[in-house]
């Protein structure tokens, strides 16, 4: 009788300590898929906002301005007290269109501090990289309006606050290159969830 009761209590322990390292295990599980996933939605909303940056720099950069963002452009200028130059007033738009799509960018920068929860300094480089872009638009973009320069010098300003529409056009170049970098790292991490898009014949 005793023999069978240090049986039982034997038994009774290992089914115990059984319990508590499946426990164990399925919370480990839990937490691995639990960050798994919050890494994989951060992946994706990056590679989104990293494009939607894209689109806000080329639609920045366009030379091509309506007169309804000139009006506004304007208004802001009076209600500034800022003198209005009428010919240089086209060189504003791009830092205009900027200051529009400011929440959006700063939205996006803000993804950089929960990003190096994740991945190591490089995707912050790219972070930096993209914003350091956009103030040299911003700055360039206020200097052709607000300074006296030299034409080469103008010239060389224009090709940074504009696209030149041609393929070596830098600014272009340097955005789309940063974006590549996104999503060679990142899209690996949720393709396997993509559905395969279905075309009509």
């Amino acid at each position: 009788m005793e023999t069978f009761n240090i049986v039982k209590d034997i038994l009774t322990l290992i089914i115990a300590g059984a319990g508590v390292v499946i426990a164990g295990m399925a919370l480990y599980t839990w937490k691995k898929e639990f960050i798994g996933k919050k890494k994989i939605d951060l992946a994706c909303d990056i590679v989104e906002q990293a494009c939607n940056m894209q689109d806000i720099i080329n639609y920045a950069r366009s030379r091509l301005s309506l007169l309804s963002e000139q009006n506004e452009l304007r208004e802001e200028l009076k209600k500034d007290n800022v003198e209005i130059k009428e010919k240089k007033l086209f060189y504003l738009i791009p830092k205009y269109r900027l200051r529009k799509n400011r929440e959006k960018i700063e939205k996006f920068l803000s993804l950089g501090n929960k990003a190096q929860l994740y991945w190591n300094k490089d995707i912050l480089n790219l972070f930096g990289s993209l914003h350091r872009i956009i103030q040299d638009i911003l700055n360039t973009s206020e200097d052709l309006y607000s300074r006296l320069m030299p034409k080469d010098d103008i010239l060389i300003a224009e090709k940074i606050a504009f696209d030149s529409y041609e393929k070596n056009d830098e600014i272009k170049n340097k955005v789309q290159k940063i974006v590549d970098e996104f999503k060679l790292n990142l899209e690996p991490l949720y393709k396997d969830r993509l559905t395969k898009w279905k075309k009509l014949k």
